[in-house]
């Protein structure tokens, strides 16, 4: 009978030390890592991004560092994966979106329309190294231009074509930007390159 209350108060004391531990160890995964993890804008990874402001569409041109094979979307398409708003590569360097001007989360005010495009390395999660980059198409037309048709019928939009590079956490603010580079035609070059000289003349 003592052997039996004895093996009961050492059990008991195991199981409250093991609970306790665990406590401990749910307290380190309750904690909020997003002040001590900062994804950031990156300006590696990638050689350039290209925009070109089409009627119908804004077209993205990636080139990559190196071989890629993570995913490229639009903000808001992760989840569902679907193209043309979600692309996952095999492997390779050189990708083009099509993005509809009235799909894939893509904000439209007045004649301005704009997106975000993410390029995340894995295919899960956003880590530190991940970019992501502001497009925007504005057709807003000057008061003295005109607009010409095409022999198909279809109207010429002029475009204002801009790119700004942001933070690739989905939670940061998208308004903040860590580079921009605009063009008063339809399209637009972002390359590292280019934020580095201006650095350096600063």
């Amino acid at each position: 009978m003592l052997f039996i209350t004895i093996f009961l108060l050492v059990f008991t004391s195991l199981v409250n030390s093991s609970a306790g531990k665990n406590r401990k160890n749910e307290e380190v995964w309750e904690q909020d890592l997003s002040k001590e993890m900062q994804i950031g804008a990156s300006t590696e990874g990638y050689d350039r991004v290209g925009l070109r402001c089409g009627a119908e569409s804004m077209t993205v041109e990636l080139r990559t560092t190196e071989d890629f094979s993570g995913v490229i979307y639009t903000q808001g398409s992760f989840h569902s994966k679907e193209p043309p708003c979600f692309l996952d590569p095999t492997r390779g360097r050189s990708f083009t979106m099509n993005i509809p001007l009235n799909e894939c989360t893509t904000e439209q005010i007045g004649e301005r329309y704009s997106n975000v495009v993410v390029i995340q390395h894995d295919d899960e999660l956003v880590t530190p190294g991940d970019a992501a980059f502001t497009l925007e198409c504005d057709f807003s037309k000057p008061r003295d231009l005109t607009v010409t048709a095409d022999f198909n019928g279809s109207k010429n939009k002029i475009a204002k074509s801009s790119i700004a590079l942001v933070d690739a956490d989905p939670g940061r603010d998208r308004r903040k930007r860590a580079a921009y580079v605009e063009s008063e035609t339809e399209e637009v070059i972002f390359t590292p390159d280019s934020i580095r000289k201006r650095k350096e003349e600063l």
